[in-house]
C-alpha cells in the first residue's frame, strides 16, 4: 500500500502539471471588436460568438493594432463550421473553401485553417482585417457555429499542438494494449467477468481519444464535424456506464441487474439534457464517476476486498476531473482516464498476481490434505480396529468400513475446492468422530450451537481440530466437543471447545495448526483470524471469518 500510495501521488503531480505545459502558447485573440463591413466606425462592435449564425453569408471587418512587429512567422488561425476568405489591409491572404450565398454554391471549408504571415505582414501599427464567412451547410440547431481566431507565433503553435497531441496519443496506445492484454487473460487463463469489463473501458477509452485526436491530426471538411461529435458523445456515454459496471463486477455487488438499469437510466437522462455536446459529455462523464465513487463507498462499508483502494482511485478522479475538466474534450477526459485507468491496471495486475500466489499456494494446500488424509498410522490403526471387529461383531466392523470409506470420499472431494460449506465441514467432522467412536469405544459428539447456513470455511478447517485433539489427549471416557457461531457485525466468530483429556505423547510439530493458518490466508487472505487459548477444563479455538455480504 505505501508504494502503491506514492505512485498514486506521482500520477496526480504530472496530471497537474501537464495542462501547464500545453497552455504555453500565448496567442493574441481576436474574436471581439468586429463590425459588419461598410458600417462607420462608430457602429457598435460584436464578437463573432455573436455573429456568426447558421445558413447566413456574412462580411465583418475590424482594425487590429500591435505594438511591434514581431520577430518570426505568425499564424492566423480560424476555427469555425464555416467556408471563408481573409483580407489583410486590402489584401486577400488567404481562402478556406468557397463562401456563397447559398448552399449549392457554398464548397466546404475546413474546420481548422491557418494562414502564414511575415512579419513584413504585421509591422508596427494599425491593420484593418475582414472576414468573409459562409455557413450554409450548417444545422440550424446548432447555435454556436464559430470557435476560435486568433494570432500566434508559429513555433508557439507548433509546440502547444505537439503538446496537446502526444498525452492522449501515446495514453490511447497504451490504453489499447491494456485492452489486449485483458482480453487474452480472460480468454486464456481465467473467465473474470471484471477483467472483461476493464478490457471493453480501456478499449472504449482508446477509441475516444483517438476520435478526439482526430479533429487536430486529420482535420476535415466542417460538415464532418457534427457526425464526430456524435461519435465522441456515443463513445463517452459507453464509457460513463462501463465504468460503475466495472466497479459492480470488481466488487461481486448484488442485485446488480436492478442496479445496472437505474445506472444507465440516470447516464441518459444526462446526455439527453440541451446542452453543448461538451457540457452533455462532462456531464455523463461525471455521472459515472460519481455512481462509481458511490459503488466502492459501499464497498468500503461492507468490507470488500480491494475496496479501500479503488474508493481512494475514484474520489481522486472526481476531484481532479472537477479541477481540470471545465473543457471536457480538451483536457478533463484525458487526464482523468489517465489517472483512472493505469492505476486501475495496475490494481488488477497485482491481484492477478496475488491469486496465482493463492492457487499455487491452494494447490499445496490440497496435497498437504491428502496427504494428511493418507496417514499410515491411522490406517494402520483402522484396520487392526476392523480385524478385531471383524471377529467379535462383523456388523459393526461393516459400519466402520462404511464411516472410513465416507471420511475418505469427502476428503478427496473437498480437498479439490478452495472452500466449502460450513454445513459440509459438519458432516466431515460427525463422520470422523463416529470412526473415532468406534476405535475408542467410548461417545464422542460434537455440540453445535448457533446458524451453519450460509457461512464457508476452508476444507477441513474444524476436522483439524478435532485430530490435534485426538492426537495430544487420550479421551478414555469418550470427549464431547462444542461448536459456537456468534455474528458480530461483519464477522463471523466460530468458537470450538476441545476438552481436555489425559494428556499422550506427540511426536507432531504443529502441523495441524500450520494447514489451519495457511488455509485460512489462502481462502480469506488478512481478513480472517485465528487464536487458541487454554482454558482450565481444556482449549478454547477461535476462527473469525468474514461474513457474506
Amino acid at each position: 500500500m505505501p508504494a502503491m500510495s506514492s505512485f498514486f501521488r506521482c500520477l496526480l503531480l504530472c496530471c497537474l502539471a501537464l495542462p501547464c505545459f500545453a497552455c504555453a502558447m500565448t496567442p493574441l485573440w481576436l474574436d471581439e471588436g468586429w463590425r459588419a463591413c461598410g458600417n462607420p466606425p462608430s457602429a457598435p462592435a460584436a464578437t463573432l460568438q455573436q455573429l456568426v449564425r447558421p445558413g447566413l453569408l456574412l462580411c465583418v471587418e475590424r482594425d487590429v493594432t500591435l505594438a511591434a512587429t514581431p520577430s518570426s512567422t505568425q499564424l492566423l488561425v480560424l476555427s469555425a463550421l464555416a467556408s471563408s476568405e481573409l483580407w489583410l489591409d486590402g489584401d486577400l491572404i488567404g481562402n478556406n473553401g468557397q463562401p456563397a450565398r447559398h448552399a449549392s454554391g457554398e464548397r466546404a471549408g475546413d474546420i481548422d485553417f491557418a494562414i502564414h504571415l511575415t512579419p513584413q505582414q504585421l509591422t508596427k501599427g494599425t491593420h484593418h482585417l475582414r472576414l468573409l464567412l459562409s455557413t450554409q451547410q450548417v444545422p440550424a440547431h446548432l447555435t454556436s457555429p464559430f470557435y476560435a481566431l486568433y494570432l500566434v507565433d508559429r513555433q508557439d503553435y507548433r509546440a502547444g499542438l505537439a503538446w496537446y497531441r502526444l498525452p492522449p496519443l501515446l495514453l490511447a496506445g497504451a490504453l489499447g494494449a491494456v485492452a489486449l492484454l485483458f482480453l487474452a487473460l480472460t480468454a486464456l487463463y481465467q473467465r473474470q467477468r471484471h477483467w472483461a469489463m476493464f478490457a471493453a473501458l480501456c478499449l472504449v477509452a482508446a477509441l475516444l481519444l483517438v476520435a478526439e485526436l482526430w479533429r487536430s491530426f486529420a482535420g476535415y471538411a466542417y460538415p464532418m464535424h457534427l457526425p464526430r461529435l456524435y461519435a465522441v458523445s456515443a463513445l463517452t456515454w459507453l464509457f460513463s456506464a462501463l465504468l460503475p459496471l466495472y466497479f459492480y463486477t470488481a466488487y461481486r455487488l448484488p442485485r446488480w441487474p436492478l442496479a445496472a438499469v437505474l445506472l444507465l437510466a440516470c447516464i441518459a437522462l444526462a446526455g439527453a439534457l440541451p446542452a453543448h455536446f461538451d457540457a452533455r459529455c462532462w456531464l455523463m462523464f461525471l455521472t459515472g464517476l460519481a455512481a462509481s465513487l458511490a459503488l466502492s463507498l459501499g464497498a468500503v462499508w461492507r468490507r470488500l476486498p480491494g475496496s479501500r483502494g479503488g474508493a481512494l482511485i475514484a474520489l481522486a478522479s472526481c476531484a481532479l476531473f472537477l479541477l481540470t475538466g471545465s473543457q471536457f474534450a480538451e483536457g478533463g477526459f484525458a487526464l482523468v482516464v489517465c489517472f483512472l485507468l493505469l492505476p486501475l491496471c495496475a490494481q488488477l495486475l497485482a491481484q492477478l498476481l496475488r491469486e496465482r500466489s493463492k492457487a499455487a499456494r491452494a494447490q499445496q494446500l490440497e496435497n498437504q490434505l491428502l496427504r494428511k488424509s493418507m496417514q499410515p498410522h491411522f490406517l494402520m490403526n483402522s484396520l487392526s480396529l476392523i480385524s478385531e471387529l471383524n471377529a467379535q461383531s462383523p456388523q459393526t466392523a461393516e459400519t466402520f468400513i462404511e464411516a472410513l470409506g465416507a471420511e475418505l470420499r469427502m476428503l478427496n472431494e473437498f480437498a479439490q475446492q478452495p472452500s466449502i460449506a460450513l454445513t459440509q465441514e459438519l458432516a466431515l467432522c460427525q463422520n470422523y468422530l463416529s470412526i473415532m467412536g468406534t476405535r475408542l469405544q467410548q461417545p464422542c459428539s460434537l455440540q453445535l450451537d448457533g446458524e451453519a447456513a450460509g457461512i464457508t470455511v476452508p476444507p477441513a478447517l474444524l476436522l483439524t481440530a478435532l485430530e490435534n485433539a485426538f492426537s495430544h489427549n487420550r479421551y478414555r471416557h469418550g470427549a464431547a466437543f462444542i461448536l459456537r457461531i456468534a455474528r458480530h457485525a461483519q464477522t463471523q466468530v466460530l468458537t470450538v471447545l476441545l476438552p481436555e483429556g489425559e494428556a499422550r505423547p506427540h511426536a507432531g510439530g504443529g502441523v495441524g495448526e500450520q494447514y489451519i493458518r495457511a488455509s485460512l490466508h489462502a481462502v480469506f487472505g488478512d481478513m480472517a483470524h485465528y487464536a487458541s487459548e487454554r482454558q482450565q477444563a481444556g482449549w478454547r479455538l477461535t476462527f473469525s471469518l468474514p461474513a457474506a455480504p
